[in-house]
């Protein structure tokens, strides 16, 4: 876009202040900063909320839908501009920062300056194409109060919103066609010493090792060093360290050998502990358990068939997930709630629950313990799979993993299972539609549709196009035209077709379930304790 339209821009959101809002349209402001690359949404009127749900990750033209025409304005991290905002609380900070902006080269007025509501507070909006984690991160004690606001995240109040019981945001410098570019070296110098990349996941407990924490399932052990020793392997299979371990066993009581050491001599009772961790993660590195072995064989003999059906690509994420999970267990009876099943597969909770019935119904599961109100069901995974003669076919291997399809691209609201196990298929060697259909076990139009679909993929706000796949013959998808994957950026695609974030909304929604459920449990045992 031409200079001298940015600049006009940039007085018209500055006269929309001056004026203190009057005759101001909203819709107009929203344009002008969309033509700036700016991604915008809607806030109540008169409020610094969000008016939309979801906001993080529908497209704009989506989350302006029936806005009213008195809506605030919010800017979101991000976008096409890459636009990020350092968020001053303090006059402290502010000037912290524009010292810090010398530095490296930027005067006053050489950047946007806003001001908030409050008067008190700034907002510096830059550009900002780092790789770095999260969608905001708090400044350093030695800048002050604020933030760093740069993903989809996160947002701010922008000119000329206003704020009931305050004033109005209001540019008081600079040019919001002119942004300041700022390298991943330099917003280190003001976040901290924070990681560039997420805290690793905490590993998960398996229930056989809770038990044998508190003393309990040792009967099949000869000797309680035998028993720890067990323990141990349990734990290092499932990803813990020495300092969580010996945390661990300082906290519970085990089977006893180290307790009994620890009464003794503290230092040589932790000088044990640490000899019998190492000899265990020596032994899991080079041994797997039988029923591990039956896991991961029957992964790959998941992955390495065609489904049939109409539900055979969600049936086959959700047996996978249940392998998995027996997997991480190390068990062939193992508990798989709804909810992990559906994560793991990226559908449903519903869809996980009426998959599971059929994986059920056709001998590849088997229901060992119906589920109570505080336990999930345990199931078998079966392992007598050559005898499920409708599901064999000719082998076909599969180079890249099953459950990228559970990526947000691929949700029933985006491009579908279907759609995920064609272009995964795609990811190994080019293939005809019907060379799709005998490798995925889709019907032939499914794949048509989905092939076109792919093909044909573009931005609703932006307009870019965005193939995932493509072939040389232009006359559309015929059997024997050979189609091949592109490569793309599936988190692009997937903020382009509304479903980024998905997968994370649903982990959030489940453990907010997960909480509610635990605390009815403790209610209703309190009710009963008290009434006893």
């Amino acid at each position: 876009m031409p200079s001298t339209r940015r600049k006009t821009v940039c007085k018209s959101i500055l006269t929309a202040n001056d004026n203190g809002m009057a005759g101001f349209d909203v819709n107009t402001a929203r344009l002008e900063y969309d033509e700036l690359g700016f991604d915008t949404l809607p806030l109540i009127p008169g409020s610094k909320a969000p008016l939309a749900r979801s906001w993080q990750s529908r497209p704009v033209n989506r989350l302006w839908r029936n806005a009213p025409q008195d809506a605030n304005i919010g800017i979101r991290g991000g976008g096409l501009a890459s636009v990020a905002i350092l968020d001053c609380d303090e006059p402290q900070t502010f000037d912290n920062l524009t010292r810090w902006l010398v530095g490296l080269g930027y005067q006053a007025g050489d950047y946007p300056t806003v001001r908030t509501a409050s008067g008190e507070g700034r907002h510096i909006y830059t550009t900002f194409g780092g790789d770095l984690s999260g969608d905001w991160r708090v400044l350093s004690k030695e800048i002050g109060a604020g933030e760093f606001r740069y993903g989809a995240g996160a947002f701010v109040v922008a000119p000329p919103s206003m704020v009931n019981g305050g004033g109005a945001y209001e540019l008081i410098s600079g040019d919001f066609a002119r942004l300041p570019s700022l390298a991943l070296d330099d917003v280190l110098q003001i976040v901290g010493n924070q990681e560039t990349q997420p805290a690793p996941k905490k590993p998960t407990l398996p229930r056989k090792a809770i038990a044998m924490l508190h003393g309990r399932g040792l009967d099949g052990y000869k000797t309680n060093s035998e028993a720890e020793q067990a323990l141990l392997t349990s734990l290092i299979n499932a990803g813990f360290e020495f300092a969580d371990v010996l945390d661990l066993f300082n906290r519970h009581p085990c089977a006893g050998k180290y307790a009994e050491l620890k009464a003794k001599s503290a230092k040589n009772a932790e000088r044990w502990l640490h000899h019998s961790f190492n000899e265990a993660a020596q032994w899991a590195k080079t041994h797997e358990s039988p029923a591990r072995q039956t896991t991961q064989a029957a992964i790959a003999w998941a992955e390495s068939r065609a489904w049939p059906g109409r539900t055979g690509a969600v049936d086959r994420l959700v047996f996978i997930a249940h392998a998995m999970i027996a997997h991480r267990a190390g068990r062939l009876v193992y508990a798989a709630a709804c909810r992990d099943l559906a994560e793991q597969a990226g559908i449903s909770r519903m869809t996980a629950t009426n998959a599971t019935h059929r994986l059920c119904n056709a001998g590849l599961l088997a229901i060992e313990t119906p589920a109570t109100v505080d336990c999930a069901k345990l199931y078998r995974l079966k392992t007598e799979l050559d005898k499920l003669g409708h599901f064999l076919k000719a082998p076909i291997v599969r180079k890249c993993q099953t459950l990228s399809t559970n990526h947000d691209v691929f949700r029933f609201m985006g491009l579908g299972k279907s759609a995920g196990e064609i272009w995964q298929v795609l990811q190994d060697a080019p293939a005809t539609v019907d060379e799709l259909a005998e490798k995925t076990g889709r019907h032939v139009k499914t794949i048509k549709r989905a092939l076109e679909r792919m093909a044909n993929l573009a931005d609703p706000l932006t307009g870019e196009f965005l193939p995932m796949v493509a072939s040389d013959d232009p006359q559309g998808a015929s059997s024997g035209e050979i189609y091949h994957a592109l490569p793309v950026d599936l988190d692009r695609i997937a903020h382009a077709i509304g479903t980024a974030g998905a997968g994370q909304r649903q982990k959030e929604l489940h453990a907010k379930e997960r909480r509610e459920h635990a605390r009815s449990l403790m209610t209703n045992k309190q009710a009963q304790d008290k009434q006893r």
